[in-house]
Order: structure tokens, then C-alpha cells, then sequence
């Protein structure tokens, strides 16, 4: 569904009162339509609601989190060194090892924070990763908002479609409910 960013924090507001179930959400858009919603509306409201008593309070309180640079960095560089030169000879070994520093990485997440949003996700679909750890760890009282570079085609979602189309790639069918998939509809994102 197209949705305005203000429209589309609405809906989060909503949802993160919400403490059983699934919730992991998606919000779709170019490039610049993500950077732009992040920071013109992202950056400017508090999605959680306010603790009794601090209705004023308008520090934003949810952790936007480039998954890239952040996976790199909880594997640490030696160890990030010896993947390398290894992956050439043991690619299941080194996509096992990314997975449970992936899971590792988001449960630390979710123990400081009990909403993130992640950001460039590439990493995790150039190794194969098991996007199914993301929407696992998106239930009870943990919420995850992808910003996903893409669009809506049909019944599907092409991701990375600003790239050259040997790195198109489709998101998993049924990763993200329907109605928890948001397609940012103009190019300011406001």
C-alpha cells in the first residue's frame, strides 16, 4: 500500500502498542525516498508512546541501524580477516557463521531496544542469510522496521532495483504481512 511517511508512523504508533505476535514491518522506497523518510520524518518523532509523566519528552527513543556496517562490526576485524580468506573455500561454513553472529547481533539489538529499524540490509542477501531469524526475533514485545530499497511488482517485492539487474533480488514471500508492507508514495517522502 502507497502511504505518506506521516501516514506511515501512524500506522507504527499503532502497531508498537501492540506487545503479542509478529511485528516485523517494511517500508518501501528508492534510495532517496528511505534517506529522506529517516530523517525528515524518523528522526523527528518519538514512535513509542511517552512515559506517564514525560508527555513533553521529545528525544526519539528507537535505534536506526545500518545492518551492514554493524555486522561487520560485531564480528570484529581479525575475525572479519579470516572469514574473508576463507570464503572462497568454505562458503557454508562462513554463511553459518554469519547467521548466528546475525541472530547474535540482533538479540543484542533487542535486549537494549525493543524497536529498531534496520537499513542496509545488502549484506544479508549477498551471503543468503536466513531472513527468517528477523522475523523470529519480531514477535512479542520486539518490533523491527525494515527500510527496504524496492518496490511492490504484483504480488511480490523486487528489492534493489535502483542496481544493475544481476543484483535485483525479491524478498521473501510472506517474510512481511501485507498489511504490515508500506510503499513510501512520492519522492520526498514527506
Amino acid at each position: 500500500m502507497k502511504l505518506s511517511g506521516p501516514q506511515i508512523t501512524t500506522i507504527l504508533r499503532e502497531n508498537l502498542q501492540i506487545d503479542s505476535g509478529r511485528h516485523l514491518y517494511g517500508v518501501l522506497g528508492t534510495y532517496s525516498q528511505l534517506a529522506a523518510f529517516e530523517k525528515e520524518i524518523l528522526s523527528q518523532i518519538n514512535l513509542l508512546p511517552q512515559e506517564p509523566g514525560n508527555e513533553n519528552e521529545t528525544t526519539t527513543r528507537h535505534q536506526v541501524v545500518n545492518l551492514n556496517f554493524s555486522l561487520m562490526e560485531w564480528i570484529g576485524d581479525e575475525d572479519l580477516r579470516d572469514l574473508v580468506r576463507s570464503e572462497g573455500k568454505r562458503p557454508q561454513t562462513i554463511q553459518r557463521r554469519l547467521n548466528l553472529t546475525f541472530d547474535s547481533l540482533l538479540a543484542n539489538l533487542l535486549e537494549k531496544d525493543h524497536f529498531i529499524i534496520l537499513k542496509q540490509i545488502e549484506l544479508l542477501f549477498a551471503y543468503d542469510l536466513d531472513l527468517q531469524t528477523i522475523r523470529a526475533r519480531a514477535s512479542n514485545q520486539n518490533h523491527i522496521l525494515l527500510l527496504l530499497p524496492g518496490e511492490k511488482r504484483g504480488d511480490h517485492v523486487a528489492l534493489f532495483t535502483e542496481a544493475n539487474s544481476r543484483f535485483h533480488r525479491e524478498l521473501p514471500y510472506q517474510l512481511i504481512a501485507d498489511n504490515h508492507l508500506w510503499e513510501l508514495e512520492n519522492a520526498n517522502a514527506a
